[in-house]
């Protein structure tokens, strides 16, 4: 059971670089986050700014250059690189911007393959995965491809896909980026059902603060730094604020 009082994500001290020729170029400087369950937490900032970097490096995708990063407890580095993928299969469910879809599958056969590779049964897999797509209305697209879908819909087939094995995290990068308005508010609205409802935690990495009206938390980022952290308070509406290395912390 998860403890609603404990942090589901912690960072620490993380760092991350690439080495550009003799150059160290640093991308995350010195973040520090808690991440509580059942938060819908938005990090903002402006391409660049290290925001997708620090997703990846959550999710288990970006070894640290310093630092650590902890899911439900657990450093996530601790772990090998085929067992990192096992548990972030078990703890995330993630959406990009650009699905990766298995072009040989057709839709509900892409949403029943994350239950496939950790060894369901395919018809079982199949079932849960119709029943998904009938929650998102898209039982009628089940045996499209995922191509032949429009950009909102196939975005609402990538959250079927991320939440067939029930995780209790959701990531997500830039999920409207290639959406116009009226998608991008359904799809908005889908993952605060998913968080109101559900109680899924949600993470979701994006540019445009418009989003922020969605979240519980905000995080600002700029130049591969914490700037601001905003927290609401749900019973009176108001927002406490954080400035991160500034007068207010």
């Amino acid at each position: 059971m998860i403890n609603s009082n404990h942090p589901i994500i912690t960072v620490k001290g993380l760092h991350k670089s690439y080495k550009v020729g003799k150059d160290n170029i640093p991308v995350l400087i010195d973040i520090d986050l808690e991440i509580l369950p059942g938060e819908f937490v938005v990090i903002l900032g402006p391409s660049g700014c290290g925001k997708s970097t620090l997703f990846n490096t959550i999710i288990g995708l970006e070894p640290p250059s310093a630092g650590h990063v902890n899911v439900q407890g657990r450093n996530v580095y601790n772990f090998d690189e085929d067992n990192r993928t096992l548990f972030r299969q078990k703890n995330f469910g993630v959406v990009y911007q650009q699905s990766n879809w298995i072009k040989s599958l057709n839709v509900i056969e892409n949403v029943a393959f994350p239950l496939d590779i950790i060894g369901s049964r395919h018809r079982r897999s199949l079932s849960q995965a119709k029943s998904s797509l009938i929650m998102s209305g898209l039982e009628g697209h089940a045996k499209y491809t995922p191509t032949e879908l429009s950009g909102g819909q196939q975005t609402k087939v990538a959250i079927c896909r991320a939440l067939i094995t029930n995780p209790p995290i959701i990531m997500t990068d830039e999920p409207t980026g290639n959406l116009d308005t009226a998608s991008a508010v359904s799809i908005m609205q889908q993952f605060e059902m998913l968080n109101r409802e559900y109680k899924h935690t949600i993470v979701m990495v994006t540019h445009n603060p418009i989003y922020s009206e969605y979240a519980t938390k905000i995080i600002n980022m700029v130049d591969g730094k914490i700037s601001h952290i905003s927290v609401k308070d749900l019973v009176y509406g108001r927002q406490k604020d954080n400035f991160v290395g500034g007068a207010i912390k």
